[in-house]
């Protein structure tokens, strides 16, 4: 027994006809371990057959010893391990276990052997990297309001099985032979008082921390500008940390503008961009955004943008503009040639696309109270917001480049309001030259024209993603499907450049809206778009 693990899960709650659920496992972080510094998380490999053997107790009991009482199936969601249990009832003690379910005085544990688990270190605290799930088990002490992994010799205790009793003998529900033994019915009550003063006393921490919150948030700005900015940079053997250092710093900043030497300064390569396009006004100055925030917004602007979806050539740079050779004119065939004639000379010609990078802009207000009361998610609403916000600025300036540079298909719609599946094929079709290569070829228009266009063609013609078995990337910067408008592009993505200078630079400036009580956040990126073979992209036209 020393060789087995215990996980503590949460209450189980009866469902009804010896049905019973509840959370085997439940997920935290390192920052909010069990009380003996483990925890478990949705990365845990959690190894359990289709059906888990239900016990009473981990087996301890002196009664029904390893009798198994149910069958249990597990599944994984957001908050944990659920666990169903399905009780067999096949007599009166198991029946009142099951009473002791409905009066909620049971809860869940899984077992699992030592030697299985996969422990790591985390910080301070041990992360559960796998855990071999052998049985669930029902018991009456579930004393931690956290999942607590402990072994399973450290439960063995007066307090922990039901007396030793003959299992030959049937169970009786009434009479002073037929009831839960006093002690263990004592033990029950006083394993769920302590589980209780526990979740009361935690409640109560958690009641005094959030009136000490809405204190500090009443005093507003004026404390916040009280407290000495934390030097993030300091010098350790270990050195500058951007996730650590520079990360906090940031933070700190944002809310406070209290500067440190955790900020990243921009490098002189900002500062050469000479054509600006912005989207609305912003200076110059300010902080790089630390990389594991930048990520952040990465991520939402990759969900958003149709250049960061569609395979298009991306490229970074630290000037302001960049070359990318392109072949002006292909070259011919082979020529057929006779013994001892000529060579044929007619090769290509190979020309350039400079793609100039510009400064995009924007600027968001914030409050001075939401800036600085730290019971907000000041900053993951912020990179939600610049997220969204590159994601857009990237599909209107990208889309305004397509429309500029590709080239017309000859193809005119029937119906100035209406396009056939026949005319969409004409489109596909229209790509020649080599340009029409599966895996880099796809529709561009948008969401709601391409909606309009799979009820147009039902299930035979198109894909959940696409259009004839081929991607479609949406930007509601394309026209709409109207008299002489172009609402669908068709192209090979391989031929669109897109250009940036990695990072965002954000400045904060709390005094130019200060009447009315808004701190200013202006943020710039460096972007240049570009298509590099006009050829290789053809837009269908709606009919007048």
């Amino acid at each position: 027994m020393e060789d087995e693990l215990v996980a503590f899960g949460t209450e189980v709650k009866a469902l009804g006809e010896g049905k019973i659920g509840g959370y085997l496992v439940r997920f935290s972080d390192p920052a909010n371990p069990d009380l003996t510094g483990d925890y478990f998380d949705a990365k845990t490999v959690f190894n359990t057959p289709d059906s888990l053997p239900l016990l009473y107790n981990h087996g301890m009991d002196g009664t029904l010893k390893k009798r198994v009482i149910g069958k249990t199936r597990t599944r994984i969601d957001t908050v944990g391990v659920w666990a169903e249990s399905q009780m067999e009832l096949r007599d009166e003690y198991e029946k009142a276990i099951y009473a002791m379910a409905e009066a909620g005085k049971l809860g869940y544990s899984s077992g699992a052997l030592s030697h299985l688990v996969e422990r790591e270190p985390a910080g301070k605290s041990a992360y559960i990297k796998t855990w071999f799930i052998g049985e669930a088990s029902l018991t009456p002490t579930p004393a931690e309001p956290r999942n607590t992994v402990v072994t399973l010799k450290s439960l063995i205790s007066p307090d922990t099985a039901l007396p030793d009793k003959d299992e030959s003998k049937s169970f009786q529900p009434n009479g002073d032979q037929n009831k839960m033994n006093d002690e263990i019915k004592a033990a029950v009550d006083a394993a769920l008082a302590e589980r209780e003063a526990k979740i009361k006393a935690e409640a109560d921490s958690q009641a005094a921390v959030k009136a000490a919150e809405e204190a500090a948030y009443r005093k507003g700005v004026e404390d916040a500008q009280k407290v000495k900015a934390p030097a993030f940079n300091t010098k350790t053997e270990l050195g500058f940390s951007e996730e650590k250092d520079a990360v906090p710093a940031f933070k700190h900043w944002m809310q406070t503008g209290q500067t440190n030497q955790g900020l990243i300064t921009p490098d002189s390569s900002f500062s050469n961009i000479k054509a600006a396009f912005n989207v609305t006004t912003g200076a110059t100055g300010g902080y790089l955004v630390p990389d594991p925030l930048y990520a952040q917004i990465i991520a939402k602007r990759d969900i958003g943008s149709f250049v960061r979806t569609a395979p298009t050539q991306k490229f970074t740079t630290p000037s302001d503009h960049l070359l990318v050779p392109t072949e002006s004119t292909s070259h011919t065939d082979f020529v057929l040639t006779a013994e001892s004639a000529a060579y044929d000379e007619n090769e290509g010609t190979v020309g350039q696309t400079d793609i100039l990078l510009k400064k995009y802009t924007k600027e968001v207000r914030v409050t001075e109270e939401f800036a600085s009361y730290n019971g907000t998610n000041f900053d993951s609403w912020l990179m939600d917001a610049l997220g969204r916000a590159e994601a857009s600025t990237e599909n209107t300036v990208a889309t305004a480049v397509l429309y500029a540079a590709a080239e017309a298909s000859g193809i005119t719609t029937a119906g100035a309001a209406a396009i056939t599946i026949p005319e969409l094929a004409s489109l596909v079709g229209s790509l020649n030259g080599g340009y029409n290569v599966q895996g880099q070829v796809g529709f561009l228009l948008k969401n709601a024209s391409l909606w309009y266009l799979k009820g147009v063609f039902g299930t035979n013609y198109y894909n959940f993603d696409g259009l004839f078995g081929m991607p479609a990337h949406i930007s509601d910067d394309m026209e709409a499907v109207a008299a002489t408008k172009k609402a669908v592009a068709f192209g090979n993505w391989n031929y669109f450049g897109v250009v940036e200078k990695p990072g965002m630079i954000v400045q904060r400036n709390p005094y130019l809206y200060m009447a009315n009580g808004q701190i200013g956040i202006f943020a710039s990126i460096f972007r240049g778009y570009a298509v590099l073979q006009a050829e290789a992209f053809k837009t269908l036209l709606q009919h007048a």
